[in-house]
Parts: C-alpha cells; structure tokens; sequence
C-alpha cells in the first residue's frame, strides 16, 4: 500500500509540474504576441487595444484550461479516502512559516500587470484540500473577480513546493483535512 500511495505521490507531482509549465508557456506566448503587436502599433490605437484585448482573453482561457487539467489530474490520484465519519480535528492544518509567510509567498507569486487590475486589497477565500502527508490539491479560490482568481490559483500551483503544509491531526495522527483561509491580497501596479 505504501508503494502504491509513493507511486501516486511521484506522478502526481510529475503532473503538476508539467501542468505550471502550462503556467509557463501561456505567459511566453502572451509576452511574445504582446511584443509583436507593439511593433506593429508602436502607439495606442483602436485596433492595438482591441488585439490586446484578444490576446489577454487568450492568456486567461490558457491558465483556466490548465487548471481544469490539474484538477481532473487531482480527482484520479487521491491517496486519502475521507473516512466515513469525520475525525474530530484536535490541531487544525497550518503553513511551516504561518499563515502571513504564505500570504506574502502567494501575493508575490500573483502577476496581474497585463490585466491593468489593482483592486486593494482583493478579498480571497481560498479552500483546498490538505492529505494526511501535508499534500495540497483541488484548490479553489473564491473572490469578485473569476478572471483574476485563476491567477491566484495557478500561483497557489506555482509555490506549492516552496513551503511545506503540516497536516491537520486528530489526536496526534495526521488526518486529510479541508483548509479554508480567508485571505487579503495586494496588487499594485
């Protein structure tokens, strides 16, 4: 079974970062069209704002359909069955550095410049499952803008590794858990 559960864990993170390369190669493509439509109309125009438009219209439906990939990913690798009755949680799940080290990690990992967006600051309930062995997935964020929370999303993705999760417990052991962390981020421009 540990085999198995291991097995699971080394595709699932094969998968994802393939999938935040998808992150990766949507922004290549936007910076490298935006640029080439800069040089085509060196100044403002009607037709410049227009292609802009369709351009960031594309980058957005990129992140969106990478995030759809990951999350069908995440619905066959799940290694934690939730057990047919919820354990009472004695210690709930917490980032290694707290709560405010992630926030930080997450609002600079968020990039919204091409979207002209700076509502300060952006209110964010983000929910994601955390397993017993502190593995994030089927992160979901909810805030006034679907647009703007794909892109908090994929940066959750994005700096998933660079911090460590310490699971939930339920009296010591390490339990799958639903996490739910009301969040405010800063975009500045």
């Amino acid at each position: 079974m540990k085999k198995l559960s291991a097995l699971a864990f080394i595709l699932f993170f094969t998968f994802s970062n393939a999938q935040v390369s998808e992150f990766q190669k949507a922004d290549s493509r936007y910076e490298r069209k935006i640029k080439s439509l800069y040089k085509k109309y060196p100044k403002p125009n009607d037709e410049r704002t227009k292609q802009e438009w369709l351009i960031t219209e594309e980058k957005i439906s990129a992140y969106k359909n990478a995030l759809e990939k990951i999350s069908e990913e995440e619905k066959k690798m799940i290694t934690d069955a939730l057990p047919p009755m919820e354990p009472k949680i004695t210690r709930e799940a917490e980032y290694e550095a707290g709560k405010a080290a992630f926030q930080k990690l997450l609002n600079e990992a968020v990039d919204l410049t091409f979207l002209n967006f700076a509502v300060n600051p952006y209110k964010i309930n983000l929910k994601f499952t955390l397993d017993s062995k502190g593995n994030a997935s089927n992160v979901k964020v909810k805030g006034n803008n679907e647009d703007v929370n794909a892109f908090i999303e994929a940066a959750f993705y994005r700096i998933r590794d660079k911090g460590k999760w310490k699971p939930a417990e339920s009296n010591g052991r390490p339990v799958l858990s639903v996490v739910n962390l009301p969040l405010q981020l800063n975009f500045s421009k």
